[in-house]
C-alpha cells in the first residue's frame, strides 16, 4: 500500500491552518487547539516545515508562525519532501541501485516513469488547491483529463 504517513498529513491540516489566516502570526498552541492534535506533535512538524522553510516563526510576544510563501506557491511535493524525501515507489526509483534485481530487471523504468507520473500530479496541487473539493478543479496530467478511481475495498 502506498501512504502518506501521519506526520505529512498532518503538516498538510497544519499548513492549510496557516493558508487561512495568510497574514495572521498563527501560536503553536492555536493551531493545535484549531486542528485538534496536540502541542509537541504540532511543534515537531512545525520545526521541520520552517527548516524546510515552508513556514515562518516569530518569537517573542505575539510569536507564531506563518507561510513563507502564498499558498499558490507551495505544492504537495514540498510538503511530502520536507516530512518524507523523495518521493520514490519502489527502490529503483531512488537511484541508488540498491535492489539486488537491479541489472536484471524488466520493469525499473516503467516504475520509474510512473513515480515520474505521480510526483507530476502532485507537484501540480497546491496548498490553495487542496482548501477545496478537488471535483471543482481540472485536473490535467501531460494534458489529459485526471478522473479518479473510487476504492471499493471501503
Amino acid at each position: 500500500m502506498l501512504k502518506i504517513n501521519k506526520l505529512t498529513d498532518y503538516a498538510t491540516l497544519i499548513l492549510s491552518h496557516l493558508a487561512n489566516n495568510p497574514i495572521e502570526v498563527v501560536s503553536a498552541t492555536d493551531i493545535a487547539k484549531n486542528i485538534q492534535l496536540s502541542i509537541p506533535t504540532i511543534s515537531k512538524i512545525l520545526k521541520i516545515l520552517c527548516g524546510a522553510e515552508l513556514v515562518k516563526s516569530f518569537r517573542g510576544a505575539g510569536g507564531g508562525y506563518q507561510l513563507a510563501k502564498p499558498a499558490n506557491q507551495i505544492n504537495l511535493t514540498d510538503i511530502i519532501f520536507a516530512l518524507e524525501g523523495d518521493i520514490s515507489l519502489t527502490e529503483c526509483c531512488k537511484g541508488t541501485n540498491a535492489c539486488k534485481l537491479n541489472a536484471e530487471c524488466t520493469i525499473k523504468e516503467n516504475w520509474k516513469k510512473i513515480n515520474d507520473i505521480v510526483k507530476t500530479a502532485l507537484a501540480g496541487l497546491t496548498l490553495s488547491d487542496m482548501s477545496k473539493p478537488l471535483e471543482t478543479l481540472p485536473l490535467n496530467l501531460r494534458g489529459i483529463p485526471v478522473k479518479t478511481i473510487e476504492s471499493s475495498h471501503g
